[in-house]
């Protein structure tokens, strides 16, 4: 899942090292938020009605807070939030900037598994 303000994708983090990636509810819509647009962004995180938390998912028709585990069925919601046209740089996008192709994303799915498989 892209970034949803950019439309970065996001890449798997070095062995041992946690992810910057900030994952949050927008819209009634699960997105990933990126390191380079997390101050702004975060701003346009729902929050939760008891404790005022940002820290939510969606999962299964429902939104559920992280903090203080209240649990409510998902609205209908607006439409999903999209990144803006056009891909960012380094997007995971194909040639000539389009969408990438199946045998490029079978690539980059196998150079993800042998970095965590470690096969070679």
């Amino acid at each position: 899942m892209p970034c949803y303000r950019c439309g970065t994708r996001q890449v798997d983090p070095e062995a041992g090292k946690s992810s910057m990636w900030r994952r949050g509810v927008v819209c009634e819509h699960q997105v990933l938020i990126c390191p380079a647009c997390q101050p702004a962004a975060l701003a346009d995180l729902s929050r939760c009605a008891r404790c005022g938390s940002a820290h939510l998912i969606r999962r299964l028709d429902q939104v559920e807070c992280l903090d203080c585990r209240l649990t409510r069925d998902a609205g209908p919601g607006a439409a999903p939030p999209t990144a803006p046209a056009g891909p960012a740089p380094d997007a995971g996008a194909g040639p000539a900037g389009g969408p990438a192709s199946p045998a490029d994303l079978a690539a980059e799915v196998a150079r993800a598994l042998e970095r965590v498989l470690g096969r070679q």
